[in-house]
């Protein structure tokens, strides 16, 4: 492996494949039974543009030309996160403990430091070699996760039922993608921001600020790749709020796997049940609508007990743990 690896600047149908075959051989080492990414969702993954951000790529190549690791580095143009970048790194599975990562790692740190960030943000399986790899490099652990997985057919029926249970002084709204309905995107975006907590690098998301034209722009960035993003919305009846929400994403196929998104409810309407309601409508319209959905992949932060609760009284089982790390970079 190069001492300095150079970015991929001009990727070629046979990086892809190249880098394909690394996260590929990774899964299955790491994450065996997930399903593996096809070559098109990481060409997409790494050259469709995302609101506010840009890329850089590391392809690195062993003495055989085989490919042994890949990094994405992503840096953000907005001023409230232009100082934090995030990084994803991964190592084939036969080059790794030969120093490979640690210089991968070197590069892309010099990198997020010649952009003017001030740290970087990453994420690896708990109780792996990488969670020791990124401890013993000054990184330090922000946020654990807990993966859950929901199979639609193991839903009871009284969940389904869920929605139709009264909630006094709220009702139920949904929309797909930016559609948000006419009276509720303001108020959307107001509870985006209001319910915004700590983000991945231990910083706080309101940082960046929720707008409706931001709304707009997460919607968009689902629909490039062909995904549909759900909305269901819990609305005050009193003042017309969105007093809760819940965001799912149903892939382009419309069949498998389904991604939970946030789900939230503002502090002054907690204690009302409506975290349990939104899920359950969200999961009564997701059958109804994408019957060929088979299950649900939901991550929530250990600390959130109370969301933890919820999605066990729905029917999801762990899968895998989580931690997301950060580094504090300092200027040379």
């Amino acid at each position: 492996m190069p001492a300095n690896p150079l970015p991929l600047t001009e990727p070629t149908a046979a990086d892809f494949r190249a880098w394909h075959r690394v996260q590929s051989a990774a899964l299955a080492h790491d994450r065996p039974g997930e399903p593996v990414p096809t070559q098109d969702d990481v060409r997409a993954r790494l050259t469709e543009p995302v609101a506010d951000s840009r890329l850089v790529l590391w392809l690195v190549r062993g003495a055989g030309e085989e490919a042994v690791a890949t990094a994405t580095l992503r840096l953000f143009s907005q001023p409230a996160r232009s100082d934090v970048a995030e990084v994803e790194m991964t190592v084939h599975p036969a080059h790794r403990r030969m120093g490979a990562g640690s210089r991968l790692l070197f590069t892309v740190t010099e990198a997020a430091r010649a952009a003017g960030c001030r740290s970087m943000v990453t994420e690896v399986m708990a109780g792996t070699s990488g969670e020791g790899f990124l401890a013993t490099r000054d990184f330090r652990p922000v946020t654990r996760l807990t993966w859950l997985r929901l199979a639609m057919d193991e839903v009871p029926e009284r969940i389904h039922k869920l929605p139709d249970v009264p909630h006094a002084g709220y009702r139920l709204a949904g929309w797909e993608g930016g559609a948000v309905p006419d009276g509720l995107a303001a108020s959307f975006a107001r509870a985006r921001q209001d319910t915004a907590g700590p983000s991945a690098g231990g910083r706080d998301a309101a940082d960046a600020p929720w707008a409706e034209a931001r709304v707009r722009e997460a919607a968009e960035a689902v629909a490039r790749h062909g995904d549909h993003l759900l909305a269901v919305a819990a609305v005050c009846e009193v003042d017309g709020e969105v007093a809760g929400y819940t965001e799912l994403v149903v892939p382009a196929a419309r069949s498998g796997r389904a991604r939970q998104y946030d789900t939230a409810v503002l502090p002054a309407h907690r204690g009302h049940g409506l975290g349990l309601w939104l899920k359950a409508a969200m999961l009564r319209r997701v059958r109804a609508e994408h019957p060929l959905i088979t299950e649900v992949l939901a991550d929530t932060a250990d600390e959130n007990r109370h969301m933890l609760a919820v999605n066990t009284a729905l029917g999801y089982r762990p899968q895998r743990r989580t931690v997301r790390f950060r580094l504090e970079l300092r200027r040379r």
